[in-house]
């Protein structure tokens, strides 16, 4: 999966130099190059959580220097730093610009983990929809009673 994303981005470089060519540093015309592919975290999918992340970029020679959380919940700020770290952009571009992270669950439960739904408008927006898991039934059967068995 990690492979197809970098392909994706390899095919989309191609025309990157040509907008590059013309100095453009708006964000809009920034593309990124190579990147991991971005996941739900674990923990905030299991504690539910959801929301937006914004992020304040800083390129400088193709290569991200900074990344600063403007907002979002603890938990999806740290693995969204972690997955704009590892973008890489044309060497000629050199920016600071925002970008948000939008992480949403389903309502409907995964019986086993899956995969989320990701949609990618780099650098500007990452959205990321995920299902969450269906837990262990702890109280299933709590209703009956609880009696020694008899021989």
């Amino acid at each position: 999966m990690k492979n197809a994303f970098v392909l994706l981005l390899l095919v989309s470089s191609l025309s990157a130099e040509i907008v590059m060519a013309q100095g453009a540093n708006d964000p809009q015309y920034l593309v990124v190059v190579q990147g991991d592919l971005p996941l739900y975290p674990t923990v905030a999918k299991g504690a539910r959580v959801s929301g937006s992340v914004r992020v304040q970029v800083t390129v400088k020679d193709g290569e991200v220097m900074a990344a600063e959380a403007i907002s979002g919940n603890p938990l999806l700020v740290s693995p969204t730093i972690k997955n704009i770290r590892t973008w890489k952009f044309v060497k000629t571009a050199n920016a600071t610009f925002t970008t948000t992270f939008r992480y949403q669950l389903e309502k409907e439960e995964a019986p086993e983990a899956s995969n989320p739904k990701i949609e990618l408008e780099l650098p500007i927006l990452v959205k990321i929809t995920g299902r969450p898991t269906k837990g262990p039934c702890h109280d299933c059967g709590s209703d009956i009673s609880a009696k020694p068995v008899e021989h």
